[in-house]
């Protein structure tokens, strides 16, 4: 009853809507050289109208229906892709305007996935693998169909059987329906069923799950990982594996996969790839200019339902896809990429992972997919997180390689983010340190230690007292000095007195600390103690040198015996602050 309810939708269809359309030629070509089912149709559609359409109306072989992974439509000889919709009942409508009483030319390039079936299902590891495909003789659509032909094209020339339908021509690897009187003036949604049982020993390699992960860094740089679970999908091993035979026998396994080749980006680079095990090293990695051809060749021969599981990734500049004004970027990628030839992937799951603090995303999906509610990851440095886009998508063929295009918002101070956090953690660090070495985590407390602190601070200032007392000697033989040029007698008492005076209560200081230090040391004290000795020869030379001077000037002493007598007292003083200089150092 379904079937026909949708057969008479699409009557009506047809006779309501495009009773003036009709397809004068139809050329299909079925590619049945791997596990996907390649079908390109060119259309020559006329119009026979008294106005013009816009659109027709494609529809998909029921028996196939559930099996089409891709459709597109272009005008014949013209790259630009014309729009197609998908209907109820698996109908497609595709925009093509025809003007009345003209025609145009439409190529309709289909893809099915799981078309054809191995026949047997079970192979043992020396036979060759068989398949079944089964079709429609005749175009299946909602117009008359004038003329038509169908050329089948298969990997070898070993054809089981096929159907022998409209007397058939069959040569090497092709088999043509045509130039028969049932492949003309074809009523609207005919059908006449096509079986073709053939040699196939192409890799029949289905990708059961794929994740393809973005992680996108304003540094420069977008990091690329491919996570795949792949499978083989063709006549199941019957029996037991023989690596012995398999090596040996060269038709051995003809059906199974040795390797299979990912082509990656040109600018691709710090490419690594693993397994469950570990580093696959049987891959071979070889730059050209246009691509980076990755052939990757697993532990073991993959046969019928056997399973591998592994991960790529890789680098990429991000100069070629990222572009930016301002706070405004926009992310330019292909949704998915080139994993084998004649790909096929069950389950697609697509991450991109933002930089943090990225806002207003938007995205242009090439084709609808399903978007999963944002997440956030969370990596070194993050602390609110990176915003990450999730979409899902089945059944994906080599036709689906297209761009997506991903805009979103992004302040660039946030750029220094990390930095400040890696310089705020050092001086984190370094405080800590600091703070844990002052401080005293002994239970008791030390009493020597105490003491020799101090002992050591006392020290320190009576050193600086000792230097106060230095800068006064030099003041006393700088006022000698003056009063032996200038004569003045009042001047050079005022300076004597005044130095006196300062002297007197440096003097005084340190005989402060001195007793504070005999109470923790009484070797420092001995020190001070003689400190104070040398201090006072010193008072005492330089009270000699200023008595020669007055004598001197009072001309109450030669200058012959003047020099005699002063040279002997200034070379005591020059001893004695030799020795006080190293008793002050040596505390």
């Amino acid at each position: 009853m379904v079937g026909v309810r949708s057969l008479l939708f699409a009557l009506s269809l047809f006779v309501l809507s495009d009773a003036t359309l009709i397809n004068e030629e139809v050329v299909r070509e079925i590619d049945l050289k791997s596990h996907l089912v390649k079908v390109t149709t060119t259309i020559t559609l006329k119009n026979g109208g008294d106005s013009a359409v816009s659109s027709f109306q494609f529809a998909v072989d029921p028996s196939h229906a559930s099996e089409l992974a891709h459709i597109s439509a272009s005008l014949k000889d013209e790259d630009e892709s014309l729009s197609v919709t998908a209907g109820d009942d698996n109908v497609m409508t595709i925009a093509v305007d025809v003007a009345s009483q003209d025609s145009v030319e439409v190529v309709v390039d289909e893809v099915y996935y799981k078309a054809v079936s191995p026949f047997p299902k079970e192979i043992t590891q020396s036979q060759n693998q068989l398949v079944v495909y089964r079709g429609n003789h005749l175009f299946y659509s909602p117009y008359e169909t004038t003329t038509q032909s169908t050329v089948v094209t298969l990997p070898s020339a070993t054809v089981e059987s096929h159907t022998k339908f409209g007397s058939p021509e069959k040569d090497d690897v092709t088999i043509k329906y045509a130039d028969a009187k049932e492949f003309e003036n074809v009523a609207p949604f005919s059908q006449s069923a096509m079986k073709i049982h053939y040699e196939n020993n192409n890799p029949f390699l289905a990708v059961s799950k794929h994740e393809r992960l973005i992680e996108l860094s304003h540094w420069g740089n977008i990091a690329v990982e491919e996570t795949l679970n792949i499978k083989h999908i063709g006549a199941a091993l019957k029996g037991s594996f023989s690596r012995y035979d398999y090596q040996r026998q060269p038709n051995s396994g003809a059906s199974s996969v040795k390797s299979f080749k990912t082509i990656l980006p040109a600018s691709a680079d710090d490419v690594y790839y693993r397994d469950e095990i570990g580093n696959i090293s049987t891959s071979n990695l070889l730059k050209t200019e246009d691509s980076v051809d990755f052939e990757l060749r697993p532990r073991f021969p993959l046969f019928g339902g056997w399973k591998t599981f592994y991960y790529f990734g890789y680098n990429l500049p991000s100069y070629n896809y990222l572009y930016t004004r301002g706070d405004l970027n926009v992310l330019k990628m292909r949704f998915v990429d080139h994993i084998m030839d004649d790909q096929a992937i069950e389950d697609f799951t697509l991450k991109v992972i933002l930089p943090e603090g990225s806002k207003n995303i938007n995205v242009q999906l090439p084709y609808d997919a399903e978007r999963d509610a944002d997440s956030l990851h969370f990596t070194y440095l993050d602390t609110s997180g990176r915003p990450v886009i999730t979409f899902h998508k089945s059944n994906l063929v080599e036709q689906h390689i297209d761009d997506f295009i991903l805009s979103y918002n992004f302040n660039r101070l946030l750029l220094l983010q990390e930095p400040l956090l890696v310089v705020s953690a050092i001086f984190l660090v370094f405080f800590t340190v600091i703070i844990c070495v002052r401080l005293d985590f002994s239970i008791a407390q030390d009493h020597v230690l105490d003491a020799r602190l101090r002992v050591r601070g006392v020290i320190e200032q009576i050193q600086l007292q000792q230097d106060k007392r230095n800068g006064l000697y030099k003041a006393y033989e700088a006022a000698v000095t003056k009063y032996k040029a200038n004569k003045d007698a009042s001047a050079f008492a005022a300076n004597k007195k005044a130095n006196d005076k300062d002297h007197k209560e440096a003097s005084a200081a340190i005989g402060q600390l001195l007793v504070k230090l005999k109470e923790d040391s009484n070797e420092a004290a001995e020190k001070v103690t003689s400190l104070n000795k040398l201090d006072a020869d010193v008072k005492d030379k330089l009270t000699v040198c200023t008595n020669l001077a007055e004598r001197l000037i009072a001309k109450k002493l030669t200058r012959e015996a003047y020099l005699d007598q002063d040279g002997k007292a200034q070379k005591a003083l020059v001893d004695l602050k030799e020795k006080i200089a190293d008793l002050t150092d040596n505390m």
